[in-house]
């Protein structure tokens, strides 16, 4: 009897062993591109003067681990309304750019990252600007500048962080300061809001973003993500903790061994 309770217990282990082997084997990293919406876009109605609306989609796929080729598309129109003028501008927007993890991936999975990137925009929009109030000492006069079509292109510099909530659902948000590097010139009225951009009329445009992500588990492997070397390359003098003193030294030693044998 007790024989076979021990080879029962035997055969319990080794089942055990097996089946904890197979489910550590079946962690795997899955990975894809990600694409979300930006939320704030719908906030930008009550945080700026006269009426805007406007939406931007949000991707980017991992690269190498710890890098993120980012593309942002989105479109944004602007109509406000004074006594004395009427102004109204729309367009759409693109940007591309790469973020970069700060730190590292703990585990499998684990796809929590704080970053910071860079971004390069192009947005393609008009401007008009209806019933301006001109006064002077010879009367009233009501002028328009007609609807014209112009482009800017800026950079951006990027700081965020994206967060997994649900299995490949995300949460995110990033702060942005932006330099406009060319716009069109207008000889009238210089545009004030740049679809992509926003209000220029003050110095750098400084915007944030928070968005919900879902990434689609196109590829899985089981390796980590390498993290981004940050340091230089070691000192030659400095090997695994080791100073050049003590190798010359342990090499003294073993000589002064061998002279007195």
């Amino acid at each position: 009897m007790v024989k076979i309770l021990l080879s029962i217990l035997a055969l319990l282990v080794i089942s055990s062993q097996t089946v904890f082997s197979q489910t550590k084997s079946d962690v795997w990293r899955y990975e894809g591109p990600r694409v979300g919406l930006d939320l704030s876009r719908f906030l930008l109605n009550s945080m700026q003067s006269g009426k805007t609306t406007g939406w931007e989609i949000q991707g980017d796929i991992p690269y190498k681990g710890s890098l993120f080729p980012t593309f942002e598309t989105g479109m944004q129109s602007m109509n406000d309304k004074h006594d004395n003028f009427h102004y109204k501008n729309s367009g759409n927007y693109a940007r591309v750019g790469i973020d970069m993890n700060l730190g590292k991936f703990e585990s499998l999975k684990d796809h929590d990252f704080v970053f910071v990137g860079a971004r390069l925009g192009y947005s393609l929009f008009n401007q008009q600007t209806d019933s301006i109030y001109n006064t002077n000492y010879w009367g009233s006069t009501i002028t328009s500048l007609p609807r014209r079509t112009m482009s800017a292109n800026w950079a951006e510099l990027v700081f965020g962080m994206k967060g997994e909530i649900f299995p490949n659902f995300f949460f995110g948000w990033s702060l942005r300061a932006k330099v406009l590097l060319a716009v069109t010139k207008d000889a009238h009225i210089k545009p004030y809001v740049i679809p992509g951009i926003g209000n220029t009329s003050g110095g750098t445009p400084f915007d944030f973003t928070v968005g919900v992500y879902y990434r689609f588990p196109i590829f899985k492997s089981k390796k980590m993500p390498k993290p981004i070397k940050m340091g230089g390359a070691k000192h030659p003098g400095i090997n695994n903790g080791t100073d050049t003193n003590d190798q010359n030294g342990s090499g003294r030693s073993h000589s002064g061994r061998s002279g007195q044998y």
